[in-house]
């Protein structure tokens, strides 16, 4: 799909959004109300069944009065209505189905576009703490419970309302003694219903759950499944894949068994009080007191009644708990909320980076410990340190992916917990070992879609080292590439990623081991790149180039949580 197929701009969104920005939290009634035309005849769709239902329970207890018909034309007439009786719910049933469908469509679109702009929103610092497979299991798995649960729950209590209402009031005038009696009796079994809504609710949020936790252990066996061949281990891995399945199917079976249990107890309750009703129509009917259609429409109306108070609740359970997931897919969960929280000031590296006392822990461990240093505007700074020293948690942290440190972390005195998002993202570039390209232009790939002048993107092409390719290609920088970018090389990746931060205007380059994938050549050329670019540049990187990787300013080295800052000539002479 193209990008342009995806920028979303769509009204009903767009408005939504608005909303979100004033109320910080959309709700199911905002994403129906942004689309009343629609909700309208869905609604007149969803009330056909019930006056075709009501107009079925007419049409066959004057049919049933067959029995008591005393001419021939007269039975004609009553079998003729009950053959159109029999004919009707397929007309209602088709025309109801066209008026609803679309709109449901239109919503789940819509659903799915706020959860991807919920997602594609959020600071790295919040994307990061959770896996990709996190956020697929938002806009897959939990809008597929939407869709099943919440369209289909929604539909039954319009419908089994409708038909309760609109019974009671016809029993009400054919019987308003016996209509209160009725009254009672579903408020009862209504409140009963009730009770089971707090625990429905909490087992399908356990669904949601499950269904994100097996997506993402499932991405972590398929990613690895050629090591798992090749290392012939996948039965191991099959055996803990059956243990996953297991637990997701046993939560199902948790919720299915409880949905039965309330079902059988309301359905039980409504038997029981159908019975009842019969029982009182056919003492009324051997009384005199009432005709056999007049009965027999009491006591379907009746069933009617009760059997549809007993379907709503069950469905309001399951409305209920879709609704938990729809506030998750499109406002995000309670924890995300609060680190959606930032800073407003502005970003500014002009004078000085410095780091305080900073200390960073991964629950128990501790990575950093009381660290400080500083780096000035335009300094090239090369960061070592054994494997799991942490180096990449300190460009990330300098990056501002992960805020629950302790110290500071100053740029031009500003602490970095301060600074909007936004304004940092502009001047800070990261560029890692695996490069993001996508199956557009060169162009796009370098501007991301951003209106940059022709003299701005030549200038990023050219400080990147890309003059060659662009050359080479046969459309130039309009050359569309490959997914994932798979007719360039290694080098030409890591350079489209270094045109990206020229462009940008970067003024700090964090690069995590950007030529580690790179052959001694390719590396080299990249490295050269990297220090050639006027910004600060802070570069992990095992590699020693000789002739370039000197041109260095200085060193940080990590060791034990603590670091040690160096002159590069001191640091590669006490190496040596």
């Amino acid at each position: 799909m193209m990008p342009s197929d995806i920028r979303l701009d769509d009204e009903a969104v767009r408005l939504l959004e608005k909303d979100k920005q004033d109320k910080q939290k959309i709700t199911m009634r905002d994403v129906l109300q942004k689309r009343r035309r629609g909700f309208i005849v869905y609604l007149i769709g969803a009330l056909l069944p019930i006056l075709q239902q009501l107009i079925q329970q007419v049409m066959f207890s004057y049919a049933f009065g067959i029995i008591d018909a005393t001419t021939r034309e007269e039975s004609l007439k009553r079998i003729a209505v009950l053959f159109a009786g029999l004919v009707l719910p397929s007309f209602f049933h088709y025309v109801s189905r066209r008026m609803r469908i679309g709109f449901m469509r239109d919503i789940l679109l819509d659903i799915r576009k706020l959860g991807f702009r919920r997602i594609i929103g959020l600071p790295v610092r919040v994307f990061s703490r959770q896996s990709r497979e996190v956020y697929l299991s938002n806009l897959v798995n939990d809008i597929n419970i939407i869709e099943n649960d919440f369209f289909l729950s929604f539909l039954n209590v319009l419908f089994n309302g409708g038909v309760a209402l609109f019974g009671f009031l016809i029993l009400l005038f054919i019987d308003y003694i016996f209509a209160l009696i009725v009254l009672a009796l579903t408020i009862g079994i209504g409140l009963l219903g009730r009770l089971f809504a707090g625990r429905l609710v909490k087992l399908k949020s356990r669904e949601s759950d499950a269904n994100r936790d097996f997506s993402q252990k499932m991405s972590n066996v398929f990613s690895g499944l050629e090591i798992l061949k090749l290392n012939q281990v996948e039965d191991r891995f099959q055996d803990q894949t059956n243990a996953f399945i297991a637990v997701l199917e046993r939560v199902k079976i948790r919720f299915n068994i409880f949905d039965s249990f309330q079902r059988g107890t309301m359905q039980t309750l409504g038997y029981a009080c159908t019975v009842l009703s019969f029982f009182y129509v056919g003492i009324r009917i051997a009384q005199g007191q009432l005709d056999l259609v007049r009965g027999i429409l009491i006591a379907q109306i009746t069933s009617s009644c009760l059997f549809s108070i007993v379907r709503i609740f069950p469905h309001r359970n399951k409305l209920l708990a879709a609704l938990g997931i729809f506030d998750k897919v499109v406002n995000g969960d309670t924890d995300e909320k609060q680190e959606l929280e930032a800073g407003d000031q502005p970003f500014s590296f002009n004078h000085s980076l410095d780091v305080e006392g900073l200390s960073f822990s991964y629950g128990d461990q501790r990575v950093l410990r009381h660290i400080t240093f500083s780096v000035a505007p335009g300094e090239k700074v090369l960061l070592k340190g054994a494997s799991g020293s942490g180096k990449t948690t300190l460009l990330n942290l300098l990056a501002g992916v992960y805020t629950d440190y302790e110290g500071e972390i100053r740029y031009d005195g500003t602490e970095l917990r301060t600074i909007h998002p936004a304004s940092q993202n502009k001047r800070i570039a990261e560029i890692y070992q695996d490069v993001f390209l996508f199956e557009d232009t060169l162009r796009q790939n370098i501007t991301l879609y951003e209106d940059y002048s022709e003299e701005k993107v030549h200038d990023a092409v050219e400080k990147a080292g890309l003059s060659e390719l662009v050359n080479r290609l046969p459309n130039g920088l309009d050359t569309t590439l490959e997914e994932n970018g798979k007719n360039l090389s290694g080098g030409e990746r890591q350079r489209v990623s270094i045109a990206r931060a020229v462009i940008r205007g970067a003024t700090l380059i964090l690069a995590d081991e950007a030529t580690s994938n790179l052959d001694e050549s390719l590396g080299r050329h990249v490295e050269q790149t990297l220090l050639s670019l006027d910004a600060t540049v802070i570069a992990i990187s095992h590699r020693y180039y000789e002739g370039v990787t000197e041109r260095y300013d200085s060193v940080l080295e990590l060791k034990s949580g603590n670091v040690m800052s160096w002159h590069i000539n001191d640091y590669f002479t006490e190496a040596i």
